[in-house]
């Protein structure tokens, strides 16, 4: 005889006269369901699965939410669960339900995560952040959703992987903000000179509850990191090489120009901006590097006129700029108006004049 199911998916029988709703059938169906389900063979087969995802279809339009989140609860951590039901419960509006899913369910693919982080909300996302064992991938492009929750949620959850470019814009953003600092600082896997690096370009109170954080036995190391210039910590930080090949690839094809450094500003993608620019205007990597210090704005204008950038992308570049302080909106203006006047070949010539300084 096959097992019962368990007592928390038994129904009570109605009594004598008892009209029920639809509703209610459909919610004492589900658990039914579920129960029958969970006590079922593990793994289940394919078949199977497939029968359970049209049962499941069928009646989970017709319960409450307080019954797909019991739901959603009861498959999360089931290896092999019926894959659309899951699929379903994890996009649902309501986070009750699709928490779980997201931040649980092993039947949900790479692939499904890369979509829902294009589609869903952040708090969604935040649920998703918190996955155990997530890669560097889907890491990544959580980061590049921009989201200060779903970045914070990334740095708590130790069992994530971060990529070494996903840790160069934590560690951008971490230069200002003292909380995403401090949980950055408790994770193992820190690459040990973004961290260096880090001490050095952060703010003071980023700097102190970041070392404070750290490890015991790098918190002596850390507090002897000098204080440096965004520029020199960007030296430190990026590794050029690949960023190169790639721009020299596109320039060769003709397609290195304002689309291509406007798409690299949406990114957050800094080094390809500072490679692109230091190509596009003939000048050292180091020359465009130190032109993103707040003084020297008026050489940054000249550089992104010699490299025929839009002002649109120039003005993300100005906003963009590591451990720059953000632009009052008339210094914008101001910056739009010189950067409208100057001619192209006098800033050509001007910026290359520029390597000698």
């Amino acid at each position: 005889m096959p097992p019962a199911p368990p007592a928390a998916a038994a129904s009570v029988k109605p009594q004598a006269g008892e009209v029920r709703t639809v509703p209610e059938l459909a919610t004492d169906m589900l658990r039914r369901t579920t129960g029958l389900f969970l006590a079922g063979p593990r793994p289940a087969p394919t078949e199977q699965l497939d029968l359970y995802d049209q049962m499941f279809a069928r009646l989970m339009p017709q319960v409450a939410i307080d019954v797909l989140a019991e739901l959603s609860m009861a498959l999360a951590g089931v290896e092999r669960a019926p894959y659309a039901t899951a699929r379903l419960l994890a996009v649902h509006p309501d986070l009750r339900v699709a928490g779980p899913m997201l931040a649980k369910a092993p039947v949900l693919t790479e692939r499904d995560l890369a979509e829902f982080i294009r589609t869903l909300s952040p708090a969604h996302l935040v649920a998703l952040a918190s996955r155990r064992g997530i890669g560097d991938t889907i890491t990544s492009q959580l980061i590049a959703r921009g989201f200060p929750p779903v970045r914070m949620a990334l740095a708590q959850n130790l069992a994530a992987r971060l990529s070494e470019d996903g840790y160069r814009s934590l560690f951008k953003i971490a230069e200002r903000d003292e909380d995403l600092a401090e949980k950055l600082a408790l994770r193992t896997d820190l690459p040990a000179k973004l961290s260096r690096a880090f001490v050095a370009a952060a703010s003071e109170g980023a700097r102190a509850r970041f070392i404070k954080a750290a490890p015991p036995a790098t918190r002596a190391t850390l507090q002897a990191a000098p204080t440096r210039s965004a520029g020199a910590a960007m030296r430190a930080m990026w590794d050029y090489d690949q960023v190169k090949a790639e721009v020299s690839a596109l320039n060769r094809t003709g397609k290195l120009g304002d689309s291509a450094v406007n798409r690299f500003c949406v990114t957050s993608d800094i080094p390809a901006v500072i490679a692109s620019l230091a190509l596009l205007c003939v000048v050292s990597i180091e020359t465009i590097e130190s032109l993103l210090e707040d003084d020297r704005l008026t050489d940054l204008l000249l550089a992104c006129k010699a490299a025929r950038l839009s002002w649109a992308t120039t003005s993300m570049i100005l906003r963009a700029r590591p451990g720059g302080s953000e632009m009052p909106a008339d210094d914008v203006e101001e910056a739009r108006k010189r950067f409208e006047k100057l001619v192209l070949s006098e800033a050509q010539w001007k910026v290359r004049g520029l390597e000698t300084r």
